[in-house]
């Protein structure tokens, strides 16, 4: 099971049958938003399509009139509009949280959910690259380019083309500088908690759906320690009511 069924099971077990109006923002090439449309839900996206990940081109030609560009980071929807608004592998390419938390409550009916699942700085290996800890070096160093090029002449890292080591490691350290920003666990649930309310942890479900329960036995403290090191974080905030 991949991050885009995951986030989507998820979404489905919250709306049970019920005709709940979902969003998902960061939704790239709408790969969640036709899972859900496919089962008959009333899904819907947005995306910035940004320069250092834009899919804007591969987005199905019937998914087209359900998904929106978003200007100037603005959520193009209505005040309350949604009652879950989800993302995936979203918040630590968004350079201002506070601006993302805001629209998204906005456009959250009161009571509404946001299931979030991205990585906080604490995670043990950078994703887009798979080099452990890439993303914990300060931006614009040259030490972590000779780091990741020493891992990846080992043969660690994704995407490797047919680059050499040491032009890959500076080719995936701009883009790191330039589109990433990781941020303390802390820091994230200080803003999720006073701009949309009250947020709770769920990566034992992940931990669940990738390895059909074979975890269950551990505690849940502990699962959700595991899953936050070696993925991400599973966020859920209710939004509270005025």
């Amino acid at each position: 099971m991949n991050t885009y069924e995951f986030v989507a099971n998820l979404v489905m077990r919250r709306v049970a049958g019920r005709p709940w109006r979902v969003l998902d923002y960061g939704c790239g090439a709408g790969e969640i938003v036709k899972f859900l449309r496919d089962r008959r839900m009333d899904a819907w996206g947005c995306d910035v399509f940004y320069e250092g990940g834009d899919s804007s081109r591969d987005v199905p030609a019937e998914l087209r009139r359900f998904i929106r560009r978003m200007e100037s980071s603005v959520i193009p929807y209505e005040d309350s509009g949604f009652d879950i608004v989800l993302s995936n592998q979203v918040f630590e390419h968004v350079p201002d949280m506070e601006a993302a938390l805001r629209e998204i409550t906005r456009v959250l009916k009161p009571g509404g959910i946001a299931i979030n699942v991205f990585p906080d700085r604490g995670v043990w290996r950078e994703g887009h690259c798979g080099i452990p800890f890439l993303h914990r070096f300060p931006k614009q160093t040259t030490l972590r380019v000779y780091y990741a090029a020493f891992l990846r002449a080992t043969g660690m890292g994704h995407h490797k083309k047919n680059l050499t080591a040491i032009q890959w490691s500076k080719d995936f350290c701009e883009w790191l500088d330039k589109w990433t920003y990781y941020r303390s666990r802390s820091e994230i649930h200080e803003l999720f908690r006073r701009l949309i309310g009250t947020t709770t942890h769920a990566e034992e479900e992940w931990l669940r759906a990738r390895f059909d329960g074979r975890f269950d036995v551990l505690p849940t403290a502990l699962q959700r320690f595991i899953v936050r090191k070696m993925a991400g974080m599973t966020l859920l905030s209710v939004k509270d009511a005025p």
